[in-house]
């Protein structure tokens, strides 16, 4: 799948033009995600019909329009508003939840020709259940929802107590409360709508897991991050030990933000964990999870947040926002999506590849100071109002952003590491390229082209994001004066300066090229006469050739015709005449012998003819005995050898009695 498919196929489907009503419906101010991808597979929650649409992508790419969407309803549908579609990493559950609810539901199988669900119906039932519907209704809010990172059959639920509930979705009886976390003080008093731990940020906003899928890290409002362990293996009762607040470095006044609202965890096992925190006023702090250097002999287990970066992007809150009006979104391994009520950004970390370069080398202590020389790139993909977004990983991955017009955008995610990519790809095609070819590509790599070099004085360092406001409503004064003012300042630092920049750098490019083309030029004079010498050189050897080749010709012909007036001159001599003479009188005995052999042979036809006529002959004359005669001389020959046996019996005895040897 490639851009042409999400900007043309995809985009122009029914499903999002049926999709648009209930978009248009929806007057909220909260932040929603109604969009999931998995298994080319597209997931998108109409809260109208209170069902999910499902598009099979692959089925749309290979047969275009031909391939309808189906409408996938839950046999227990939710009661409360959803605000986010999460798919289980076996891809056989999805998990909608709201800040009142959350609902399971199990997906039916996928088979027939298109891969479709309950073989192209559709309307598809599904199986499905609430967790603990009147206590989360009645509770507080879901503030977040996590499949368990090392189950397939069990939810993580972050409520507003101050608590995280785990749930078993497996069970024959129906999803059940295993165990409930207790992560700080439960708050009670309300002060101005909210209560007093809320108003403080001592409540929990977002927990992520690590990477390596051993710990559960807790976000509080006032920044302060909380770890804890979450292996299902162990059966005590006890709750597990709550670490925290993690030390943060270098140490700041406000702990990096006193209004955090969400929380990412970047990276693999292989390296540290990038931890990303994001603010209300969409302020992204970049932070490596190490082992706590200070921390004392007796407790070495600790970890410290070391902050890399902070990335600030250019988002201007909405007065009526919600309180947590931000979300991340892992795209890519280096690449994650934040969105937020004024559109979307992407960040790219080019952190992650420096870690992993320097945990590969075999000696990197002296590289540790060049982990973070280059700086995270955020570029702003879209400007306006989201209800839906999900990365689409493909060669090129790319995200995808539902607006609340019912419009699907793609933008592409581009690679850190593109010309990387596609070494590693090639090597992957043409895996029987020797040694000394991949050393001279890589070689040939090194070179910079002069249209590398103006990409990069024309790159800019503040993107523009794709305007998308709704129609129905008139921008204000002040919208307007803002959009006008950035993209003002936009054109004159980002477009007129570098492309005066670029046009010097191309005039000195023209200059150059100019002197080359003069030397060529000359060069080409000088050839050109070179080139006209030889051919005159050329056509006087060709005529020197040709009369070398008479001359050769002549001196041929006259040695053939000494060679046969010698031959004619010359004397037979005495041994030549005796065999001239012996080889005349064979030639004399052949002639007389040739009539006689002629006769021999027709009469050795004649002897061969009558032999053949006197075997036929014999043949014939062969008479067979009857059946009687043959019975006479068998009668015959029997007595006969009767009587020479009694004969040779008597002969013995008369031995025996004459004593005879």
């Amino acid at each position: 799948m490639d851009l042409h498919f999400y900007d043309n196929k995809l985009v122009n489907h029914k499903l999002f033009r049926d999709l648009k009503a209930s978009l248009s419906d929806d007057t909220s101010g909260k932040l929603k995600n109604l969009l999931e991808l998995r298994d080319d597979v597209l997931y998108v929650w109409n809260s109208t019909e209170n069902c999910l649409f499902s598009l099979n992508l692959k089925h749309l790419e290979e047969n275009g329009d031909e391939t309808p969407y189906q409408q996938l309803h839950f046999l227990t549908p939710p009661s409360f508003e959803v605000e986010r579609v999460m798919m289980s990493s076996c891809g056989s559950r999805i998990c909608v939840w709201g800040t009142q609810g959350v609902t399971i539901a199990e997906l039916p199988s996928r088979w027939g020709r298109g891969g479709l669900f309950d073989s192209g119906s559709q309307t598809v039932l599904c199986k499905s259940y609430s967790l603990d519907e009147k206590f989360l209704y009645t509770t507080g809010e879901i503030r977040r929802v996590h499949w368990h990172p090392i189950s397939l059959s069990h939810v993580l639920v972050l409520v507003s107590n101050n608590a995280i509930r785990l749930y078993n979705v497996t069970l024959k009886t129906g999803p059940k409360l295993v165990k409930t976390y207790s992560i700080g003080p439960k708050p009670t008093s309300l002060l101005a709508g909210k209560t007093i731990l809320d108003s403080l940020g001592d409540t929990a906003v977002d927990f992520t897991p690590t990477p390596d899928a051993e710990h559960i890290l807790i976000l509080r409002g006032d920044g302060e991050i909380y770890m804890m362990d979450c292996d299902l293996t162990n059966k005590s009762p006890l709750q597990p030990k709550l670490v925290g607040p993690l030390a943060i470095y270098p140490p700041a006044d406000d702990n990096y933000g006193s209004d955090s609202c969400c929380i990412l965890c970047m990276g693999g096992s292989d390296i540290p964990p990038l931890v990303v925190i994001a603010t209300s006023s969409a302020a992204l702090y970049h932070c490596l999870l190490l082992p706590n250097s200070e921390k004392e002999e007796s407790d070495r287990d600790g970890y410290a947040l070391y902050v890399v970066e902070t990335v600030e992007l250019d988002v201007v809150p909405e007065p009526d926002a919600e309180p947590y009006p931000v979300q991340l979104i892992k795209c890519t391994d280096d690449t994650y999506a934040c969105v937020h009520a004024a559109g979307a950004h992407t960040v790219a970390l080019p952190v992650l590849a420096a870690l992993r370069h320097y945990a590969r080398a075999p000696d990197a202590e002296g590289e540790a100071a060049a982990l973070c020389v280059t700086s995270s790139r955020a570029a702003h993909v879209l400007r306006g109002g989201l209800r839906g977004a999900r990365p689409a990983r493909r060669a090129l991955p790319v995200l995808l952003l539902l607006c609340r017009d019912g419009l699907l955008l793609s933008r592409p995610l581009a690679p850190l590491c593109s010309d990387d990519e596609l070494y590693k790809e090639m090597q992957l095609k043409n895996p029987a390229l020797e040694l000394d070819e991949i050393n001279a590509i890589l070689k040939e790599r090194q070179k910079v082209s002069f249209t590398a070099i103006i990409q990069e004085i024309l790159a800019r360092e503040a993107s523009q994001p794709l305007l998308h406001l709704d129609r129905r409503a008139e921008p204000g004064p002040r919208d307007c004066l803002e959009l006008v003012t950035q993209a003002t300042l936009a054109l004159r630092g980002e477009y007129v300066r570098r492309q005066q920049r670029a046009a010097a750098a191309l005039a000195r490019k023209l200059h150059a090229l100019g002197a080359l083309a003069r030397q060529y030029r000359d060069w080409a004079a000088d050839l050109q006469n070179e080139l006209e010498q030889a051919r005159q050189q050329s056509a006087a050897l060709r005529e020197k050739c040709i009369v070398a080749e008479t001359r050769q010709e002549d001196l041929n012909n006259r040695c053939s015709a000494v060679l046969r007036q010698l031959r004619q001159s010359a004397a037979v001599s005495e041994a030549e005449g005796a065999l001239l003479d012996e080889l005349r009188q064979h030639a004399r005995t052949h002639r007389r012998a040739l009539p006689r052999l002629h006769a021999l042979r027709e009469r050795a036809r004649t002897h061969a003819a009558q032999m053949e006529k006197w075997r036929t002959e014999y043949k014939k004359k062969d008479i067979a005995l009857g059946r009687s005669h043959s019975e006479t001389i068998s009668s015959v020959l029997q007595q006969q050898t009767a009587q020479i046996a009694t004969l040779i019996e008597e002969t013995k005895l008369l031995r025996d009695q004459l004593s005879l040897v």
